[in-house]
């Protein structure tokens, strides 16, 4: 797109005999640049017939193929390199308008690419604002992603925008030799004898002292003809000059500051395709800065909000881990890397919830993240909070490392309110947990939990981080017909003595570790 423009260059106008040229250089240039442009067509379209083979697709595919011919007629080099300079008679005027409609609608096939391209990439900067790519990324997996730094859709708009700018003012230099062409066919009308025409070759009658004066540019006379906003480029002689990159600086110049200021320093004529022209940049112009102006306040947002998380990071939250981490009681050479590991999964919960308030681990692991990767860290951080622990839990001691790891991925953890009851005496022991913050009161009665007023209260001493029901489930887990029905009565109650946080395992869970490690448990019973 930005080569095709170059053919516009190419005509010139020959002010002397009132003619047009071709400026042979740029010719070259131009159809060589458009020729290699249009190889990725012919290609496209090759491999578009060998797919045709798929039969629900041919439709699809059948469009696609009409689209790329359209795009590679040469329907611009035709009417600039054959038409324009050998135009005759007041009918030519008429197909060159026609011709130039043409010109036009092809380059909405030629467009589409890109505006589809660009499409996705503001699809994917918002997602990537709203943190949605790095999951998507996370949970395929895909080797190899397409990291865009978060400018990248500001940028891809300002590309846009000098885009359209170079194509507007392409356009804006054809139409202004074409409208040259449209006097001298109107001054030709105003002589009798004259065989309006375009060639400089022909050797036919012309009255350039008529042809300036009904058609004048310096200065300019809008009662005689009113050449609108082409005049400018008329005056600056451009239309005459060969130096490629003065005439195209002066031309992008024009289509940028007309498009950033929306058409609205233009006065156009009465001439019908010229308002068309000027609708056409006013629109592009509001779009195109639309579209800007929305990604520069979605990235200075984000921006904003990101300073806001690590604001929050530095001074609420990175505080209180170690602190936390002592009330754990865990081993002193896996806080560092524990620190680590919470603070990236706070960033994770942060970047979903500006709100969040870390107040305990029962906080963090909570907050469910849909992706793989902060899966990964939770489990990271259940490995180093219970590893330990269950190494040191009877029955479960001489277990592997692969079986306590798949009992760590399945501790969920749960908040009781104080004076709840986590277990009751004479009810189904339905989990097994650890006490990770807070007091229970742990007991047994005599009478089985009745309530009568005669029964005895018996306090059962459990160390902190002690696990709480693993006898009586690992025993019931490891029977080959076990049920839910057959859970285990617990033999004792536990109360919460304030408010309490554990991390348990549910029974059916546990059932699903062993069947999953048979041979690392009482196999006689599997027997």
């Amino acid at each position: 797109m930005f080569l095709d423009p170059l053919l516009l260059y190419v005509p010139l106008i020959n002010e002397n005999n009132k003619c047009v040229m071709l400026d042979n250089r740029l010719k070259i240039t131009a159809i060589v640049l458009r020729s290699i442009g249009d190889v990725r067509y012919v290609i496209s379209i090759i491999a578009r017939i060998c797919d045709q083979r798929e039969s629900h697709l041919r439709k699809k595919i059948a469009m696609g193929i009409a689209n790329d011919i359209v795009s590679i007629l040469p329907i611009p080099q035709v009417v600039i390199l054959f038409f324009l300079q050998n135009m005759r008679g007041s009918r030519s005027l008429k197909i060159l308008k026609f011709l130039n409609s043409l010109i036009l609608l092809q380059y909405l096939p030629r467009l589409y690419p890109i505006f589809k391209m660009c499409k996705q990439v503001n699809k994917d900067m918002l997602d990537l604002f709203k943190n949605k790519i790095a999951r998507r990324q996370a949970t395929s997996n895909q080797q190899s992603h397409i990291k865009m730094p978060k400018w990248f859709g500001i940028a891809v708009n300002i590309v846009g925008y000098i885009l359209a700018s170079h194509v507007l003012g392409a356009f804006w230099y054809f139409f202004s030799i074409q409208r040259e062409i449209d006097c001298w066919e109107y001054a030709c009308q105003n002589e009798s004898g004259c065989e309006f025409t375009t060639s400089c070759v022909e050797n036919t009658f012309r009255n350039i002292t008529h042809i300036k004066n009904l058609c004048p540019i310096n200065p300019p006379d809008a009662t005689v003809f009113d050449f609108g906003i082409f005049l400018y480029a008329l005056q600056s002689g451009i239309q005459e000059s060969t130096n490629f990159p003065q005439k195209f600086m002066q031309c992008f110049s024009w289509g940028l500051r007309n498009l950033s200021s929306f058409a609205s320093n233009l006065n156009s004529s009465i001439y019908g395709w010229e308002n068309f022209f000027v609708v056409v940049i006013s629109i592009s112009g509001l779009v195109l800065f639309m579209y800007l102006l929305g990604h520069s306040q979605t990235y200075m947002q984000e921006t904003d909000r990101r300073d806001g998380i690590k604001r929050k990071m530095k001074i609420m939250i990175e505080p209180k881990i170690l602190p936390m981490l002592s009330d754990y009681r865990l081993p002193s050479d896996s806080d560092r890397d524990m620190e680590r590991t919470i603070k990236e999964v706070v960033k994770l919960i942060l970047e979903e919830d500006e709100d969040f308030i870390m107040e305990n681990m029962f906080s963090i692991l909570s907050f469910k993240l849909p992706d793989s990767h902060s899966k990964k860290e939770y489990l990271k951080i259940k490995h180093n909070l219970f590893l330990d622990k269950l190494k040191k839990v009877e029955g479960l001691k001489d277990k592997d490392n692969n079986v306590l790891e798949k009992i760590c991925e399945h501790l969920e953890p749960m908040i009781y309110t104080e004076g709840s009851y986590i277990i009751r005496q004479g009810e189904p022991l339905d989990m097994m947990f650890f006490v990770t913050q807070g007091n229970v009161l742990t007991f047994a009665t005599n009478n089985g939990g009745s309530g009568c007023s005669s029964a005895t209260i018996q306090f059962i001493e459990k160390e902190k981080d002690s696990l709480y029901g693993e006898e009586e489930l690992l025993t019931w887990a490891e029977w080959p017909s076990i049920k839910m029905s057959t859970l285990p009565i617990s033999t004792f109650a536990v109360k919460s003595h304030k408010k309490v946080e554990v991390f348990a395992i549910k029974a059916l869970d546990l059932q699903n570790v062993v069947s999953e490690f048979p041979d690392h448990f009482n196999t006689g019973h599997w027997r």
